[in-house]
């Protein structure tokens, strides 16, 4: 039976289970409850055949997405409304999940105007804090040292950015679970014999993280893209405004798989979109040196950096 579930601010009714995500309340007189976009299996292969894409593994029509991954199936989004997966037999269920959580989910928001940044974000002081970066850079570890901290999690991985009637940037909560990679869970004295990993192939480990979790949309004020520079000396956090138009290159790089932007035509709205979240967020960039654990580190400068801020009236 299909289970209705909540995330980025939308309702889900999928046909498969995904435990990572949070069950939506039911409406209490008919037992249902509103449904934003349907997830659903069904057998593609005649018609991406029809499509007849050649080598390539993505294509884009009609306001849908459709796109191949070899060893898993044939995922299809339809004008924001309907996701569709046709998974091969054998296929790991925790990979297929992967997909539709990551690139599905993210297509989809694209579709309904939905700006989905890769990142991570935490609440601090009853605003959302988003840290972006491409994979690797510590988007995650820095967020789970935060909410150690006490700055609970909104999201992991996709950041979903909304506006409210006010015109502020809002982000929606993800759902209650953070990917961190070994050498995370060695900095955090965490054992990976406690965590399952987020599917066979890879040593990323989904964290359970319902007891930090922040449930509730809330208003943006800054954004810190991450780089990682672990050759550069001994270790160090450096922490610089971006300015100019440089603001929009780290928006629109950081865009989650933002390479199906273009094929979707929508590239005029991501300049629109990210334009207007330039002039409304503070911009930042945090940088580390060396290859120590600086996660801690960070979190200091951070919340200095907003403290700081917050004294000055940004």
């Amino acid at each position: 039976m299909p289970v209705h579930y909540e995330a980025y601010g939308l309702r889900w009714l999928s046909q498969i289970p995904m435990p990572e995500l949070q069950s939506a309340p039911l409406d209490a007189e008919t037992e249902q409850g509103a449904v934003d976009v349907r997830i659903e299996t069904f057998d593609l292969t005649g018609l991406w055949k029809s499509w007849d894409v050649g080598n390539d593994n993505f294509v884009a029509r009609d306001g849908c997405l459709f796109f191949r991954i070899e060893d898993t199936g044939l995922f299809l989004m339809e004008q924001g409304q309907r996701i569709v997966i046709s998974p091969i037999s054998g296929a790991d269920p925790k990979k297929v999940r992967l997909f539709i959580l990551g690139t599905c989910m993210s297509v989809i928001m694209m579709q309904r105007g939905i700006l989905p940044l890769h990142g991570s974000a935490v609440v601090i002081d009853q605003r959302a804090y988003a840290f972006v970066g491409h994979s690797g850079a510590g988007k995650s570890t820095l967020s789970a040292a935060l909410a150690s901290r006490g700055y609970p999690l909104l999201t992991d991985d996709v950041v979903a950015l909304t506006w409210d009637a006010e015109g502020r940037a809002i982000v929606s909560p993800g759902y209650p679970q953070q990917k961190l990679w070994q050498p995370s869970l060695d900095g955090f004295g965490m054992d990976q014999q406690n965590y399952a990993t987020v599917h066979a192939e890879i040593t990323k480990y989904a964290i359970p993280v319902q007891h930090y979790f922040h449930e509730r949309a809330v208003p943006l004020a800054g954004i810190y893209e991450l780089v990682p520079r672990p050759d550069h000396g001994s270790g160090s956090v450096h922490l610089e405004e971006v300015i100019g138009l440089e603001r929009l290159h780290v928006l629109c790089s950081h865009t989650f798989r933002a390479g199906l932007v273009t094929r979707q035509g929508l590239a005029q709205w991501l300049f629109e979109t990210v334009s207007k979240l330039s002039a409304s967020v503070e911009i930042s960039r945090i940088s580390r040196t060396g290859q120590d654990f600086t996660a801690f580190e960070m979190v200091e400068r951070i919340i200095n950096h907003i403290r700081k801020g917050v004294q000055v009236g940004i």
